[in-house]
């Protein structure tokens, strides 16, 4: 009488389905709300009739304060990491010890909006999680500070960054309604120097929760 050939036990290989698992918790832990920062800004817009409404992916949002203060926001996390290392990048060819930790550069990609300038952007993502957080975001620079070099406007680079990252990026600026004139013009002009002519200005729709943007 012949045995029977013993069977083992199949191996089933989990790795796959593991980094499925991190890959779906990473996404979470980006995307939910409740992991995110409060804003930094409190921006009251002025209101008007339009229903349109912003794109929820591959915008720059440009928001400015009652104080004339600038802030970027980004939509999408691909396009924050890229603008992260572009940042780095070109401050690296100015400084070859310039360097962020990698901590700090995955503590900005999960931040949908900051307004820290480039002298202070190292400092802040290398402090730990509770100095970050309570770090003062003085506002990013519009404007050209320093006439002799034409350096100093912080937000030309992130829009040019942006373009850069996302091609077909589209841009929005979101004022307070008791900013002052000219601080919107130079935003405007920030983004015009990168042949930037087509924009939304957010604002809040009237008799309506909800925001509208209107196409320059």
């Amino acid at each position: 009488m012949s045995k029977k050939p013993k069977r083992g036990v199949p191996a089933i290989d989990m790795t796959a389905m593991v980094d499925v698992a991190f890959l779906l918790l990473t996404f979470f832990i980006l995307t939910t709300t409740s992991f995110r920062e409060e804003s930094k800004i409190e921006v009251d817009t002025p209101s008007s009739v339009s229903s349109l409404t912003p794109p929820e992916k591959g915008l720059l949002t440009i928001s400015v304060g009652s104080e004339g203060q600038v802030f970027v926001g980004l939509t999408d996390i691909g396009t924050r990491q890229q603008m992260i290392e572009r940042f780095e990048g070109e401050m690296r060819d100015r400084d070859p010890n310039f360097s962020l930790s990698p901590e700090g550069k995955a503590y900005f990609v999960t931040l949908q909006e900051f307004g820290v300038p480039h002298e202070d952007l190292r400092k802040w993502l290398s402090l730990d999680s509770e100095a970050r957080s309570e770090f003062e975001h003085t506002g990013i620079s519009p404007r050209v500070t320093d006439s002799t070099t034409m350096t100093g406007n912080d937000l030309k680079d992130w829009i040019r960054w942006g373009r850069m990252s996302d091609q077909r990026m589209r841009f929005a600026i979101k004022g307070d309604s008791k900013t002052e004139i000219p601080a919107i013009e130079d935003v405007i002009s920030s983004l015009q120097d990168w042949d930037v002519n087509s924009f939304s200005l957010i604002t809040a729709l009237e008799e309506g929760p909800s925001e509208a943007s209107i196409e320059n």
